[in-house]
Formats: structure tokens, sequence, C-alpha cells
């Protein structure tokens, strides 16, 4: 999360078309139904890339033109939706969408992405009767549908999280330090792992002329965190020039730490046997040739920006932001890590950009088959965070605390050892049960380490006077 400018919105809308839910329970496995499978009022295509299984349903430019899905619920109750779609032309294609014959919602608006090898998902949710449900999509205008390639499913609702979750916050804990190069007004960007009896955590730390770069500090108890020096990582083969936003793994696999960061308009990783030496870091690699085009297209004046990977037992998933209230997420197989990744899709959207803005961390609650997402956004009284929950890493996602009045994390539902030092809760990461590229939190155990900074100060965004503290949740459901 380091900017140089964001604003306007990417129009993303999108819907439904498919479902069948065998099983389901509190934590139901999502199911993927492609749209090949389903009635479609068209032709089943292969001419753009990026769609899942066999091809993607194209139906007629015309109002009517429709494709319907019978889908099978064990029990009455809502069920999560994340539509696949691409819609290449320079305007919407509403559909009304319709379960067991009734209007759910009408004129859904599946906006434009940039291009028809471009691919966006819609988490939304419908209600579902025990036993045999028709989901129905109607084009409402004589554009047709979007092109649908697939609909994940999952059933909503009962996560091992609280629903209204409850923080207490320390003062702050690690401060900007610098020496006879490194000018440093502030620290940010935290990503910590503990392994073998030591905290060991990465930050950006930002100069006075403005400057990103990395640096990384180890103590074995919070109490020394204030004390602990920075090690300042552009003395290493990570290199001087603009770093930013590190997250720190082992890579299980290939029995190697990974730190991922940002290098301006890319994303890079370098690796090490042993996190404990700084000096070890290999010089960066970058994950993609560019930016992707989707990105391009999608985030207007924005930044891509604040990368995240998770792996599943299958395949790795890298989370990033565009400034203009969309989530991407990339794939590739575990196998071919760090090699691999897919174009992205645009996993969330939101038209207020500030909404979902940025810093998004995904984790596995351990014990339990979810997942639990977080999204920074900005609001009027200061940097919250958003949270969803879904029973795959790729979603589809329900939300579990995201609105103003009931957010993940934020000064509303925060209290503070003595007095209240910042307003923000800005990017911070989880305190993680485990070290490896699962991403493992316990749901009985959350800590938060986040940025925050004197609310009574102003100035640039690169020169705000950002610190890091902890919260700990006080509300344990266990």
């Amino acid at each position: 999360m380091s900017r140089l400018a964001r604003f306007t919105a990417v129009p993303l809308l999108a819907l439904v078309a498919t479902l069948a839910l065998i099983a389901p329970s509190a934590s139901a496995q999502a199911s993927r139904y492609e749209a090949e499978d389903a009635a479609c009022e068209g032709t089943v295509d292969s001419n753009y890339a990026g769609f899942s299984g066999r091809g993607f349903c194209n139906t007629p430019n015309r109002v009517g033109a429709r494709m319907e899905f019978t889908v099978h619920a064990e029990t009455a109750g809502t069920l999560t939706l994340g539509v696949k779609y691409a819609n290449g032309s320079t305007a919407a294609r509403p559909a009304d969408l319709s379960v067991n014959g009734a209007l759910v919602r009408s004129a859904v608006a599946f906006e434009p992405i940039g291009a028809w090898s471009s691919w966006a998902v819609e988490n939304l949710t419908v209600p579902v009767r025990a036993g045999a449900n028709t989901v129905r999509l109607t084009a409402a205008t004589a554009g047709g549908l979007a092109n649908i390639d697939y609909l994940d499913t999952a059933r909503a609702g009962d996560s091992a999280l609280p629903p209204n979750l409850q923080w207490n916050s320390s003062g702050p804990l690690v401060f900007p330090k610098s020496d006879a190069t490194h000018n440093i007004v502030s620290v940010k960007d935290p990503s910590v792992v503990y392994h073998n009896g030591r905290y060991h955590v990465f930050v950006s730390v930002v100069s006075a002329n403005q400057g990103y770069s990395l640096a990384y500090l180890s103590f074995t108890d919070w109490s020394q965190a204030g004390s602990a020096p920075l090690r300042f990582l552009d003395t290493t083969a990570i290199g001087t020039g603009y770093k930013a936003a590190p997250q720190v793994f082992y890579f299980a696999p290939q029995q190697r730490w990974y730190l991922t960061y940002q290098i301006g308009d890319n994303v890079a990783y370098s690796t090490t046997a042993n996190i404990a030496d700084p000096a070890s870091w290999s010089a960066p690699k970058p994950f993609y040739a560019g930016t992707p085009q989707i990105v391009l297209d999608n985030m207007g004046e924005g930044q891509w920006l604040d990368f995240w990977t998770i792996c599943d037992s299958a395949n790795c998933h890298m989370y990033s932001s565009d400034d203009n209230g969309n989530l991407y997420r990339a794939q590739t197989s575990l196998a071919r890590f760090p090699n691999g990744f897919s174009e992205p899709v645009i996993a969330m959207h939101d038209p207020n950009h500030h909404w979902l803005f940025e810093g998004a961390n995904v984790y596995r609650l351990a014990g339990e088959n979810e997942y639990l997402l977080m999204v920074e956004a900005i609001t009027a009284g200061g940097r919250i965070f958003r949270s969803w929950t879904s029973s795959n890493v790729s979603g589809p996602w329900t939300p579990l605390a995201d609105t103003k009045e009931n957010p993940f994390a934020s000064r509303s539902n925060v209290t503070f050892d003595g007095t209240a030092w910042t307003n923000d809760i800005s990017h911070g990461e989880l305190i993680r049960g485990g070290v490896d590229q699962t991403l493992t939190v316990s749901p009985c155990d959350l800590r938060f380490l986040y940025q925050g900074k004197d609310p009574d100060v102003s100035a640039p965004y690169n020169l705000l006077p950002w610190r890091l503290g902890l919260l700990t949740q006080t509300n344990s459901p266990c």
C-alpha cells in the first residue's frame, strides 16, 4: 500500500448462472458449475482465452435471451454465488435473475471490463428451497447476456468467527528508525511470522524524500519490538529502488522462504533458506512481464498493488488490488509456483472505490473448512477493514463483518491501552499459527499487527507518520 494516485470506478457487477449443492452444511464445500452444462440458449464457445472447462455460454444478442440451471439443495436456505463472466463490449449487458420462477433481482448490470478475454466474478446471495431449484438469467436489453463461464456456489452463514468482532489495541510498538543513509519517517505494511521462538517482521519504510524500500526486524516478545533494530534490505541483493508491501511465508514444497513485494507496476519475489539472515535474500524476480491488461483496463487512475499469496493443497492464489474498487485473483498450480500465474480475474468489485480499496489478506481458519478475506476500506472516520468468509480460497465470498456499523476492525470496535493513538486500522497482517503457504490462523486467537498514525497529523500520504500496533480479539468464540 504505497501509492501514486487512485480514483474513478470501473463498472462491474455480475450475476448468477448455475448451481447444485450436494450435502450442504454450515461449512459446506464450495462447488463449481460450468456454463456449458447448463441450458444455454445460444452456443458454447471457446474463441476467447481465460475460460474454465470446455467453453462459455454465448447467447443471442436480443432481449429475453437466457440460460437456466437446475439447482439441487439438500436444505432450504441461502446460497452464496460467484458468477464468472466476460463483457468486452462498451455497454453493460443487464440481466434479470429469477429463482424458481420468482424475480430475485432485476437488471443486474454485467458491466464492460475491457476485453472478451478478461473475466470478472460477482458475489451475491440467493434463496433456495430443499430439492430442485431453477435459476435463470434473462437478458434485459438487445445486447443479450454477457458471456458466462461458470458459477461457484457455497452455503452462506455459520462462520467459526463471531459476527461482531471486538478488539483491544496496544500502543505503538514499532517506530521509524534512521541511520546515516536512511532518513525514515514512516514504517508500515507489516508481514509477520513466528518461527524458532522469534517474531520475524518485514515492513515498508518511507524516507523523507518519499522513497519506499523494505526493512526487517526480529524479537522474541512484543515488549521488545520498539527496541529491535531495523535492517534495511536495500543493502542486500534485493537492492535499491521502489519496493513496498512485503509478504513473507515458508513454501514447504521447496523448503524455501518467500518474500513477495511491489516493484512499481509489477510484483516480485526473493527467496532464502534462512529467514533470520536478512543478507541472504536473493535478487528480485518478477512474477509477470508487466501489468496485466485487465488491470490496465480497469484500474483507472489507481495503481496495481498489495499482493497476497495463499495456497491450498493444489493451487496458489495471488490476490491484489488497484485502489479503484477491484480485487483481483490469479492462480497457478502448487507444482509450478512461483511460475505460471494466470491472467488475473476480478474477484470482487465495488463502484465506490474507497469501499474496496486495498490491503487484502486471505487466511485459512485452523480446524475449519473456512477461509477469511479481509480488505481495507476508507471512511470519513478513518481506515477500516471489512471481511468475508468462504469454504474455498477462491470464493465465492459471504459477508461476515463488512459494514461501517459492523466492521471487521475499525476505531468503533477497538479499545486502547491508554489514550487512543490512531483513528486508522490500516494495512497489516493477522498473526498466523504456522509459517507455511497455507496461511493458517486460529479462530480462537486472532491478533492483528496493523499500521496507525496520529490523527492530528496532516501530510501527503507518503509522509504520514505510520507506526505499528497490535490488536487482540477480546470476544473469542472459543
